[in-house]
């Protein structure tokens, strides 16, 4: 990959320049550099091994800002990043000395009631356009932590309580604006740029900043939903009684997050399991899980109705800003008992070796699949349109030290749990820092038969490969 501009540093650019870039945005934009007040904050991300000290932080505040920071960025060949929610573990919303484009001002939410549409601003979190659809009785497809920015989630497809009902976030998209790696401002739809439109559904953050998406809204009522945990010597039963679940379940009605972690303060193994049921009855949800509190009394047990929005903070929880973090992705067909035995005896071994990863967890997202699958595979750049769950092994850890052995232990868990023959991987959680950038077999596990397509409109949007974080496409 030698034949693409190598990629600068602020300090490799001529001040001067520097400081014209500066001085060309308006009071409102604040750009700032280390010693800058609120320059600390802007770096803070949701992994603390992801914070790096930016050459400039761009705050922008309208699309004239993107498109400044892009075209600069671009034409010194910078190291640039995007940042939104800041959830990037491995790093890739942050940059060591580079360009950090921080879009969090740029987070307007608004609802087309009539048309059933959300428009909302590149640098929105979902709970800003959960809250706003719920005004008016609608939702769409969202992830399952509301300070989850919209941007990296929704490049990459997408998963979260309504995808049984809805499929996945870019199946709700119907336009975007984005800006391109030449600093060009394009609106995209299936009847503009159609192109580039079926690539950003899918590709992560491989062709351009997108200043704002269009997503199609559904009407939404109440939900009953919550957690309910069991102690971990209920493991077996708990796992069968989910199969047998999953076999008879309203998919589209349905879903569920089941978490094995260890509860603090005493640190006890527990299996956590987030519950969601499309009706505000609570008959209802007692009768679609009945098979899992026939597994005995939970230890707790919290669960109600409740708005739609508040559902997507139930898992907050789980998602704390702090600490060393990093996620690795594994896909099953199905719950395979054994795997998970033994993925949960070496969770248990680990944690208790080294405590400072004792708030690590495995997560499975059992979201119904025939929406999503319905979707024929070619007609977005997401790739794995087929019968499979999500499965997320979470780290979080202390110590920079300590970082290989978290690492070698999670792709360990990985090699334990899959049991998808074609070994694909989704990749918003493709998110490890030591296995960032170019990686060919990783990149045809995530974008399989698709990919040929994506290198040639790398080539067309992005020849010099600007977008160079994440799982990169090449030309």
């Amino acid at each position: 990959m030698n034949k693409y501009p190598p990629k600068k540093l602020i300090k490799d650019i001529d001040s001067t320049d520097v400081q014209n870039f500066k001085l060309s945005f308006n009071s409102s934009t604040n750009v700032l550099s280390e010693g800058d007040e609120g320059y600390e904050k802007s770096i803070i991300r949701w992994a603390d091994n992801a914070i790096k000290k930016a050459g400039i932080v761009v705050q922008a505040t309208c699309l004239d800002d993107i498109v400044k920071t892009v075209k600069f960025a671009s034409k010194n060949h910078l190291d640039f990043a995007v940042s939104c929610g800041g959830h990037s573990s491995s790093g890739t919303s942050s940059s060591e000395g580079g360009v950090v484009l921080d879009m969090r001002k740029l987070n307007k939410v608004r609802v087309d009631v009539e048309k059933k549409l959300i428009y909302a601003q590149g640098g929105a979190l979902f709970g800003d356009v959960d809250n706003e659809a719920w005004k008016y009785g609608l939702a769409t497809v969202g992830g399952i932590v509301d300070h989850t920015g919209i941007g990296g989630l929704t490049l990459g497809g997408g998963f979260g309580h309504l995808t049984g009902r809805h499929g996945l976030t870019i199946d709700n998209v119907v336009g975007a604006t984005i800006v391109t790696a030449d600093g060009e401002v394009k609106e995209l739809s299936e009847s503009k740029n159609k192109d580039l439109f079926w690539a950003i559904r899918g590709c992560g953050a491989n062709f351009g900043v997108v200043y704002e998406f269009i997503y199609k809204a559904h009407e939404q009522k109440e939900v009953f939903a919550g957690v309910i945990a069991y102690p971990a010597e209920k493991l077996d039963t708990i796992i069968e009684a989910i199969n047998i679940w999953l076999k008879n379940r309203r998919s589209e009605n349905e879903g569920m997050a089941v978490v094995i972690s260890r509860s603090p303060p005493e640190n006890k193994p527990i299996i956590a399991l987030l519950l969601f049921s499309n009706d505000p009855s609570e008959q209802v949800f007692r009768e679609r899980y009945s098979v899992i509190y026939n597994c005995g009394e939970p230890i707790m047990e919290q669960v109600g109705c409740m708005p739609y929005p508040k559902l997507n903070t139930l898992a907050n929880g789980f998602a704390s800003f702090g600490d060393r973090k990093a996620m690795f992705n594994a896909h099953i067909t199905h719950l395979d008992l054994s795997n998970i035995r033994e993925a949960y005896n070496s969770y248990i071994k680990f944690t208790d070796e080294n405590p400072t990863t004792s708030q690590s967890y495995l997560a499975f997202d059992l979201y119904g699949t025939e929406k999503f699958c319905s979707v024929p595979t070619d007609s977005t750049a997401f790739y794995p349109r087929k019968p499979f769950y999500n499965v997320v092994i979470v780290q979080r850890w202390l110590n920079e030290k300590d970082d290989k052995i978290v690492y070698d232990w999670a792709k360990k868990i990985q090699n334990i749990i899959s049991n998808d023959e074609e070994k694909s991987l989704y990749v918003n959680f493709v998110d490890m820092s030591d296995d960032i950038g170019y990686n060919e077999n990783r990149i045809k596990s995530t974008w399989g038969d698709n990919l040929e397509k994506l290198k040639e409109l790398k080539g067309k949007y992005d020849p010099n490969v600007f977008f160079r974080k994440g799982a990169i496409i090449w030309p």
